[in-house]
């Protein structure tokens, strides 16, 4: 009758010293040595043409669906075109944050931009677009750094 006693005794204590590890606080490295700054790069979704085609004409709109969002809030955004036979790169436009509208079905906020094909000096141009989104907190993110597949170099191929 002792030892079932002493085992009773010892399946207790083994099943309390198990409940008492379990709420110790297990180590962190990474909680224990980060600093939350609060600042973070707005992020693009995606950036879609949307009346794509093979070519456009001098003059023409290209309709730009633009998707992004950010956690800390934004400055302004960027459109800059350059030509690729040229290598100066000139801003096009800029858009405020209220300019956007936010889309409930891809929870993000939808930019819809209308670019101006410019006047080109071949007969076949390639017109690069790059859009900046820039925080007020400084920083930005590009369509072409992004690091999404949908959000790469935007390049439309313009005829006279």
């Amino acid at each position: 009758m002792k030892l079932t006693d002493v085992m009773k005794k010892t399946v207790l204590f083994l099943v309390m010293a198990f409940l008492m590890a379990s709420c110790l606080e297990e180590d962190n490295w990474l909680k224990d040595n980060m600093e939350e700054t609060g600042r973070s790069y707005p992020n693009i979704s995606d950036v879609e043409i949307a009346n794509s085609k093979a070519e456009y004409g001098e003059g023409e709109i290209v309709q730009l669906d633009l998707l992004f969002w950010s956690e800390n809030p934004i400055k302004e955004i960027i459109l800059k075109d350059s030509v690729v036979s040229q290598t100066a790169q000139q801003v096009y436009g800029k858009w405020g944050p209220d300019e956007a509208g936010f889309s409930a079905s891809s929870q993000t906020d939808s930019l819809r931009i209308e670019y101006t094909v410019p006047v080109v000096p071949n007969d076949s141009s390639q017109i690069n677009l790059e859009i900046e989104i820039v925080n007020e907190n400084g920083l930005s993110m590009n369509n072409v750094d992004a690091d999404n597949f949908t959000a790469g170099p935007i390049n439309i191929t313009v005829i006279k």
